[in-house]
């Protein structure tokens, strides 16, 4: 049952990465989707406001630059 729990969770942050990942990639302006839905609709995805995925992405990337490791995990919701 445990495996499954970490299949199904695997499959969706590969999900939210893909979708990351074709809107950054969306070449015609017109058909992006706005900036601002997009921040908000992945905050509520991964079970957070908007100020704390902001807050997650800044010490992601202090982790990185200082190379420390990170003391949460994206999601709250899993």
């Amino acid at each position: 049952m445990v495996v499954e729990m970490y299949r199904n969770n695997a499959g969706f942050f590969r999900q939210l990465e893909e979708s990351i990942q074709g809107t950054l990639e969306e070449k015609d302006f017109e058909k992006r989707e706005n900036g601002n839905l997009f921040e908000m609709k992945v905050a509520l995805q991964l079970g957070r406001s908007l100020s704390q995925l902001k807050e997650l992405a800044r010490k992601s990337a202090n982790s990185h630059i200082h190379g420390t490791d990170m003391d949460e995990f994206a999601s709250k919701l899993f």
